[in-house]
């Protein structure tokens, strides 16, 4: 199992530099990825995290990373594709597989943010349908040669779009726990992300999308990622490895959840410290790391 990390763009941190440094780092560590997160107003929960400190774009920080680093893979976790045209979203992330020479891992995902909905203008209850529309129409701009797309939101058609992935295919990784990401992660996904589930939840997740991929005539693998908050204590507690939604735990019960995750068919985690402190932050990639 592989080991991502959460670049901290989204949790306040004053100077963008300092997320670019925390990349390098991870890259340094032996961390196989770094991935970003997105919003673009402080939506409610939001808010009340960040008060008035910035969460920074995702995409100029992976722009800046993708210059400072030549192995990590750069993981989206996850862009709000609702909120995104296919057009510049597809020309921005094609661009950026290019900068990096082919490290980009493109995670989406709906969002559940409605008041931030509202202060863009993008209809909230239509989001699912809207992010299925922009799937289609970023692999008719990725890998058709004219593109041509006629869906509900979006149509394109006789016009060459350039430049397409250097990846072939790109991998989307697909976001949410819901049967509709589940669904989504087999009509479009090479991937699916998932927050905040235990290892008998990916397990059972797992099962459900083996069974759809089959129905749906693809015989490939998906790949499997996890975000995972991570936080270290110095008591152990009675909960059991399958049972745990996040990597909290004295160093010997995160490392069997680790185990866990790994025996569940993660392939990847991200871990997550959850914090500012940029000190905090590369701390617990050491920790991780050495476990």
């Amino acid at each position: 199992m592989h080991l991502g990390y959460s670049v901290p763009n989204n949790q306040g941190v004053d100077r963008v530099g300092d997320l670019i440094d925390l990349a390098v780092a991870a890259e340094s560590m032996g961390y196989h990825s770094v991935w970003v997160s997105e919003h673009l107003f402080h939506a409610e929960y939001v808010a009340k995290r960040l008060g008035d400190r910035p969460y920074h774009d995702p995409l100029t920080v992976l722009t800046a990373v993708a210059g400072a680093t030549s192995k990590v893979r750069l993981g989206t976790s996850v862009l709000v594709l609702p909120w995104h045209h296919p057009a510049r979203l597809g020309k921005a992330i094609a661009t950026l597989d290019h900068l990096s020479e082919g490290r980009v891992d493109l995670g989406i995902g709906v969002a559940i943010t409605e008041d931030e909905f509202q202060n863009l203008g993008v209809d909230f209850k239509s989001r699912g349908r809207r992010t299925d529309d922009i799937l289609a129409a970023l692999l008719a701009l990725w890998y058709q040669d004219v593109p041509e797309h006629s869906g509900e939101f979006y149509r394109f058609s006789g016009q060459r779009f350039r430049p397409q992935p250097l990846q072939q295919p790109l991998p989307i990784h697909v976001g949410g726990g819901s049967a509709a990401a589940l669904r989504r992660t087999v009509a479009y996904g090479q991937g699916w992300h998932a927050l905040g589930k235990s290892p008998a939840d990916i397990e059972a997740d797992r099962a459900t999308l083996a069974d759809q991929m089959q129905a749906a005539g693809r015989d490939e693998d998906l790949h499997i990622s996890l975000r995972c908050v991570v936080q270290f204590v110095d008591d152990p507690w009675d909960k059991p490895f399958a049972d745990r939604r996040t990597l909290k735990g004295t160093p010997e019960e995160i490392r069997g959840t680790l185990d866990a995750y790994a025996a569940a068919g993660v392939d990847e985690l991200v871990i997550d410290p959850g914090s500012a402190d940029v000190g905090y932050n590369r701390v617990i990639m050491q920790r991780v790391m050495a476990l």
